[in-house]
């Protein structure tokens, strides 16, 4: 019983990966310039974060972020980002 209720556990796990991947495919990738970025994390850091805008000030951020209702501009973040972000966001180190 335990084995499978992994593997259930395991397929959802894929499965949800996997429409990460497909989905916010509308959001155009910027050129990437040092600033500050308006960005959503994704709860699987694979997928890298979404992008709403930048570069910015970090005063223009602030405001581009407030100019979305309440509950949505909490979970966007300004982050500063120097080079491009790469395939797994800024959240990730880089690999040696």
């Amino acid at each position: 019983m335990a084995k499978r209720s992994m593997l259930v556990g395991l397929a959802l796990a894929m499965a949800l990966g996997g429409c990460a991947f497909f989905t916010d495919k509308q959001v155009a990738t910027p050129a990437w310039t040092s600033g500050w970025y308006l960005e959503r994390p994704r709860l699987l850091l694979v997928s890298g974060p979404r992008i709403f805008g930048g570069p910015f000030t970090y005063e223009q951020c602030e405001a581009k972020r407030m100019e979305f209702d309440q509950r949505t501009a909490q979970g966007l973040l300004c982050i500063m980002e120097k080079s491009s972000p790469g395939a797994y966001g800024p959240y990730a180190g880089t690999v040696s």
